[in-house]
């Protein structure tokens, strides 16, 4: 059924000769650009000369973990500002790690981005061994013990969005970067908030069968509520009731996409997912300049 649904739309799009607009991809910790190759190749065979660019940031694979968060967005915008084949607007698409970075460079570069999409994203963060699972060795006990303090903080990625709830306060005065894109300090940014009113759609998947990002539902913006490790409740945390980055305005506005998979975290951009893609994904893509 996917075959012929794809060939009805290579017809389609060559019939009429459509000018899709193109899609950026950023892939997650611990993997590099080569690791979106599946879902690119899907979207370039779903929707017939569009551009598809997948981002690497430093050397990739081990520049993933080694760059801080704030460094990666500053050199992810820096990439997509130097394409010129970007300038009119694009589509955008971040897996795990790369939920944040490009989020991030929506509301700090104030791209052109028509549809934010990420999946098995970590928008509230993560606590717990099994978010570190994917890191080396050396590296987890760092963050599990030492996260906030500063040189962990000017070298680890995850340190950036470690988000203890026993230790919230020294989150939101040492983290340097999650609590900053989520406007959770005492001064709202107003710039990150429009930039994503500004979204035409902004789309967050989780899996219930994540096994890396916890809790899972931080794809969903809900993070652990303060002291315990119960799951804070959509329509009761800070981020949705207080709009901080516009969440509840872009849900009243019917902009807010929210889909659940069943795969493993590592899976969401590839053939384990592959039905979930195209069903939910995919027409997120058929917009033009």
């Amino acid at each position: 059924m996917l075959f012929i649904i794809s060939i009805i739309l290579l017809i389609l799009n060559s019939i009429n000769g459509l000018n899709y607009r193109p899609v950026v991809l950023m892939h997650g910790v611990t993997a590099s650009a080569s690791d979106m190759n599946e879902l690119a190749g899907w979207i370039r065979q779903s929707f017939e000369g569009i551009y598809v660019v997948a981002i690497e940031i430093g050397n990739g694979f081990e520049d993933s973990f080694l760059f801080p968060m704030n460094k990666q967005v500053e050199l992810f915008c820096q990439s997509i500002l130097s394409d010129s084949k970007l300038k009119q607007g694009f589509n955008m698409v971040g897996v795990s790690q790369g939920s944040l970075i490009v989020r991030g460079a929506v509301q700090r570069c104030s791209l052109p981005v028509y549809n934010l999409i990420t999946l098995v994203g970590i928008h509230q963060g993560v606590f717990g061994i099994p978010s570190l699972q994917f890191l080396p060795a050396p590296f987890r006990e760092l963050i599990s013990k030492y996260a906030y303090e500063e040189p962990v903080q000017n070298a680890l990625s995850v340190a950036g969005y470690w988000r203890d709830p026993y230790h919230l306060d020294e989150y939101y005065k040492k983290s340097h970067f999650l609590p900053d894109i989520n406007n959770e300090g005492k001064t709202i940014n107003e710039t990150y908030r429009s930039n994503m009113l500004k979204l035409n759609s902004f789309v967050m998947t989780y899996s219930d069968k994540d096994e890396v990002v916890s809790p899972r539902k931080s794809s969903w913006f809900l993070g652990y509520k303060p002291n315990s490790l119960d799951v804070e409740i959509w329509n009761q945390s800070r981020q949705f009731t207080d709009d901080l980055i516009g969440l509840r305005t872009l849900s009243e506005q019917g902009k807010l996409y929210q889909f659940t998979c069943h795969t493993k975290h590592q899976d969401a951009q590839h053939t384990p997912d592959k039905d979930f893609i195209f069903k939910n994904i995919l027409p997120f893509f058929n917009n033009t300049l």
